[in-house]
């Protein structure tokens, strides 16, 4: 993984050189395998490529190790791209690493489709260099890393709206207000907030965030 150093405390979307890399390469062909290794050789990103050869044995590699970065070939002798996407995006411990697409033709709808399913960056092997690889590499990691940033600011945002919900509902003195206010603005049959207010709690909160959220942006973003 990339050093403490490179981690999300860092600005996002500001992507430094890392220190120990670590990557995944998923291709059939081991001819095309030692071909992106020698490349990945001449970027100067310190990079630890680890291989496999099936969609199986990517399975077993996601398993066990935690990466930066992903890159699969989308031809595959059982499934194809688009499949192992899947399984990344499914496993816990690389759902976020940068995903690299890369295939032996240009075809722009494949380009498209991977863009939209996941991938965060899309090379042809017959155009592929070293320094396209290095540019993909930190295009993916860069995009891979501000959305975990703004997974992670999200999370806590919701959590600062909870947790301001919850002490303004317990105080007997803005009680009053916050019903007026809910009452005019949203359809809250389903709550009965008078009933709510000497309970109120993470679990009600959350209750109340999804009915706000729903009714026409009514939370402050």
């Amino acid at each position: 993984m990339l050093s403490s150093e490179e981690t999300m405390s860092s600005v996002p979307g500001a992507f430094q050189t890392p220190r120990g890399m670590r990557a995944l390469l998923l291709d059939d062909s081991n001819f095309d395998r030692a071909r992106i290794r020698r490349m990945s050789d001449k970027t100067d990103l310190a990079i630890k490529l680890d291989e496999v050869e099936s969609i199986e044995a990517l399975d077993a590699a996601v398993a066990r190790e935690n990466y930066d970065l992903i890159l699969i070939d989308y031809r595959l002798p059982v499934g194809d791209g688009m499949e192992a996407l899947d399984h990344v995006l499914k496993n816990e411990l690389n759902k976020d690493a940068g995903k690299i697409m890369i295939t032996g033709d240009g075809a722009r709808q494949t380009a498209i489709q991977a863009m939209r399913s996941g991938y965060h960056d899309f090379l042809t092997k017959e155009e592929m260099n070293a320094e396209d690889l290095r540019s993909a590499m930190i295009n993916a990691v860069t995009l891979a890393r501000r959305q975990q940033f703004l997974t992670r600011q999200a999370v806590q945002q919701r959590e600062a709206i909870q947790q301001g919900l919850i002490a303004a509902l317990q105080d007997s003195d803005v009680q009053n207000s916050v019903i007026s206010l809910v009452r005019r603005n949203l359809n809250l049959d389903g709550f009965r907030l008078s009933e709510m207010m000497g309970r109120f709690d993470a679990a009600e909160a959350e209750k109340l965030l999804a009915v706000l959220h729903d009714e026409d942006d009514f939370i402050f973003h």
